[in-house]
């Protein structure tokens, strides 16, 4: 991604590689089926209020925390171009700009989460949580293609 440097200076940047092909893996992010079994941070339960995963399409859901706490989110697809690259903004707080790549290398996949954030503040104060909430994306990602194949 082609972040100029005060973007980087807000941006959480995340990376793993997947154990399975580029097109299983893009799946699991663009198909409405699969994405709402594995994203969210790690305790948190997520319930689907409405998804309508296309270019231009909303989602809107509602992670709940191993304390109860309730976060509402609203996210818009914005690009989703099979099976390299996907792009998103986070309309509800903390707003974001996340685009994700995924990049071939054989019969596994390097996938890249960028979360650019709408404010520095913003972006100290939790940085370190979105960081582990990637993490846990990239393990709860990694199950359900393992169970897959």
């Amino acid at each position: 991604m082609n972040l100029s440097v005060e973007e980087q200076s807000r941006t959480v940047i995340s990376s793993r590689i997947i154990e399975a092909p580029v097109e299983d893996v893009f799946d699991a992010y663009a198909n409405p089926k699969k994405i709402v079994h594995w994203w969210g941070p790690g305790g948190f339960t997520l319930t689907t209020e409405s998804i309508d995963l296309k270019e231009g399409g909303h989602w809107h859901f509602i992670f709940k925390g191993p304390d109860g706490t309730e976060y509402k989110n609203h996210l818009i697809f914005h690009k989703i171009e099979r099976p390299h690259l996907f792009i998103v903004d986070h309309l509800s707080s903390p707003k974001y700009h996340g685009a994700v790549t995924f990049d071939n290398m054989s019969n596994r996949t390097q996938v890249t989460m960028y979360w650019t954030f709408e404010n520095t503040e913003i972006f100290a104060r939790i940085k370190d949580i979105v960081t582990a909430g990637n993490e846990g994306n990239f393990d709860r990602l990694s199950e359900l293609i393992a169970a897959q194949h």
